[in-house]
């Protein structure tokens, strides 16, 4: 009798080219992290998430990044409506056609993206072979699907009118202090086409008011949130997402709106952060001898990944970090500060019964920067860590770590 030996490989490549999500119980070896995945399937609440790695000052420093490089918009003109699972002309359970936003074109539709979310809310881009356009007016046309892909009943269907490349040049023109080549591979401009969202990483070229005035002055955007108010999230109206900020939770983890987004996300961070800061939350990953963190190993904390802040001189009271008291009223603060050639290093130990706020100051300094000096506070139910510079002359810089939790 004949032995065959066959040797069976899995997927491999580097991280970033891994399929996402892998399919379920499909292994993805990344040969550049050395790190081992295992597909969870569509579970659709997981492919729309960002897992972001336990690193130090995790939480704050991607929240930092997500609030002060980022600003999220609508496209004009994005419409959904739900399937019945019977009525080719779907559109006509609204009771109406869909309108043309100004400036796009309806020539054909190689013009529209349009995603399908099954029961599951995954989504799944349609090839322009499944519908047809009819009607076409001056402000408004008639999409029908073919007999053979009428939408399930409650399926999703969205409809996004303006294509990548003259949304992604009306923003590059909006924005001219992006870098010259504005794709996916600078990080620079994000759209998401399953749900007609996006957001421009403005990097430190603009304020964030700025770029939302710019974008909003674009036929293509109907919506851009400053990001002390990212509410467009989930705005899909026939989505089950309630509107809701774009946040970092306690579990490193960001809720998004698809897993377009989420993959997108994730190609953002690892560039503002470090190669290897987020995946998407499907993925299971499973660590290796190679891939275990490096502060887990000695405590090594990069640049990247440390706090800072500037204190101009003659400057009081500047909040480095605030947190919810009724969430978070014990910190310890290990921190460096750098006051023109002196050098310090301390710890701030700090806690609040939440009226009142407490704390240490243990430092160690090279020469005097007792001009630098730290304060708590609560205000307005949170638990506010400060720094003063009393000095004349002399800007300071502080780089500090966190650790915090609610004693009860």
């Amino acid at each position: 009798m004949t032995t065959t030996y066959v040797r069976l490989k899995n997927r491999r490549g580097n991280k970033a080219d891994l399929p996402k999500p892998l399919a379920e119980g499909e292994l993805g070896f990344a040969l550049d992290t050395r790190e081992l995945y295992i597909g969870g399937g569509s579970q659709s609440d997981k492919n729309r998430m960002v897992q972001v790695n336990n690193y130090v000052n995790a939480q704050l420093s991607v929240q930092s990044d997500l609030d002060n490089r980022l600003t999220v918009f609508k496209l004009a003109g994005t419409e959904s409506f739900l399937g019945d699972g019977v009525n080719a002309n779907t559109l006509t359970l609204k009771g109406g056609t869909l309108s043309i936003p100004t400036g796009a074109a309806i020539s054909s539709t190689s013009n529209f993206y349009v995603t399908k979310y099954d029961l599951d809310n995954f989504p799944t881009i349609l090839d322009p072979s499944t519908y047809s356009m009819g009607n076409i007016g001056a402000s408004t046309f008639d999409f029908t699907f073919t007999s053979t892909n009428i939408p399930e009943a409650n399926t999703v269907i969205v409809v996004t009118k303006w294509t990548e490349t003259t949304t992604r040049s009306a923003i590059a023109t909006a924005l001219p202090l992006l870098e010259s080549d504005a794709g996916l591979a600078n990080n620079q401009i994000f759209i998401d086409y399953t749900t007609g969202t996006g957001f421009v990483d403005i990097s430190s070229d603009y304020t964030q008011s700025q770029a939302k005035t710019n974008l909003e002055a674009l036929d293509h955007i109907s919506t851009a949130d400053e990001n002390d108010n990212l509410n467009i999230l989930g705005n899909v109206t026939d989505l089950p997402f309630p509107a809701r900020k774009l946040t970092v939770d306690g579990d490193l983890k960001i809720d998004l709106d698809s897993q377009d987004q989420a993959v997108r996300m994730s190609a953002f961070l690892n560039n503002s952060q470090g190669s290897t800061t987020a995946t998407v939350a499907n993925n299971i990953k499973i660590y290796t001898q190679d891939s275990k963190p490096t502060f887990e190993s000695n405590q090594y904390v990069s640049n990247t990944h440390l706090l800072k802040s500037t204190i101009a001189h003659s400057t009081s009271n500047q909040v480095m970090s605030s947190f919810a008291v009724a969430d978070n009223n014990t910190l310890f603060v290990d921190y460096s500060v750098k006051y023109d050639t002196a050098h310090a290093v301390g710890q701030l130990r700090v806690i609040s019964d939440g009226t009142n706020a407490h704390f240490v100051d243990d430092r160690t300094e090279t020469d005097p920067t007792s001009d630098v000096t730290f304060s708590v506070a609560i205000n307005s139910g949170n638990l506010e860590l400060r720094v003063s510079n009393g000095g004349s002359s002399n800007s300071a810089t502080v780089s500090y770590i966190l650790k915090r939790w609610l004693t009860q």
